[in-house]
């Protein structure tokens, strides 16, 4: 969490110096009252941000889930509030690639899996102008995630199944990055996207046969993940 506050801290104090730095060449543009936009993302495994694997000993075992590269990809829907704040919300198609492992001392059973998560993120936006045509922005609030159904993928030897706690569960997201806004209608964003998972979606169970024998653990899923975005605005 430490980390989540120091982003939030670098970030206002980021827009804080640009707002002294360009306040004499930034012009107001007029944003629409409601503006549409379609995004797309991609999620990188990081340690700095907690996107790591999910690991757990049990009778000499090691079970463990690790993440790869995903993508996500939906839509935006921005209320204009005033000249810097606005109110986003959209719909998103989160796609998380892992690998379920287990390995025992003398051989290590490895199975790939996806998972397909809907979200819903509600954020508060702030807009700090540093250009004719350039903002930043920062962005947070709470997204709900939702797990449609159960996934299940198995080999013969090793089984991989993931259960959901619930349909759908909150989870915090933060949003910073620059827009360009074209002069006519339109506009560009690129930026980061950190969002963190107090509460498991869904658990995982991991059943492995060595030597003739099923051994299993159950890992709860860790839904933290850390991502580039890009967004295109409609108007």
């Amino acid at each position: 969490m430490r980390i989540y506050f120091h982003l939030l801290s670098c970030a206002l104090l980021l827009s804080f110096l640009s707002n002294k730095i360009s306040a004499q060449s930034a012009t107001e543009l007029k944003d629409p009252a409601v503006n549409f936009g379609l995004q797309a993302g991609v999620i990188f495994p990081s340690t700095l941000f907690r996107v790591r694997a999910n690991e757990a000993v049990s009778e000499g075992i090691v079970y463990s889930i690790d993440p790869k590269t995903g993508v996500q990809f939906g839509g935006t829907t921005t209320f204009r509030l005033s000249s810097k704040w606005q109110l986003q919300a959209g719909m998103m198609l989160l796609m998380r690639n892992y690998d379920g492992v287990a390995a025992s001392p003398d051989e290590r059973l490895s199975l790939s899996f996806r998972t397909t998560i809907y979200e819903v993120p509600i954020l508060m936006t702030y807009y700090q102008r540093i250009g004719n045509q350039m903002l930043l922005s920062l962005g947070t609030g709470v997204n709900m995630q939702s797990l449609p159904s159960n996934l299940r993928v198995t080999d013969g030897r090793l089984d991989v199944f993931s259960v959901k706690r619930s349909f759908t569960v909150p989870s915090s997201l933060t949003t910073a990055g620059i827009e360009f806004r074209k002069k006519d209608a339109g506009g560009f964003f690129i930026g980061l996207s950190y969002c963190i998972t107090p509460f498991p979606l869904y658990d995982t169970r991991i059943t492995a046969r060595f030597d003739g024998v099923d051994r299993f653990f159950v890992l709860p899923h860790i839904g933290d993940y850390f991502s580039i975005v890009g967004r295109y605005y409609l108007d």
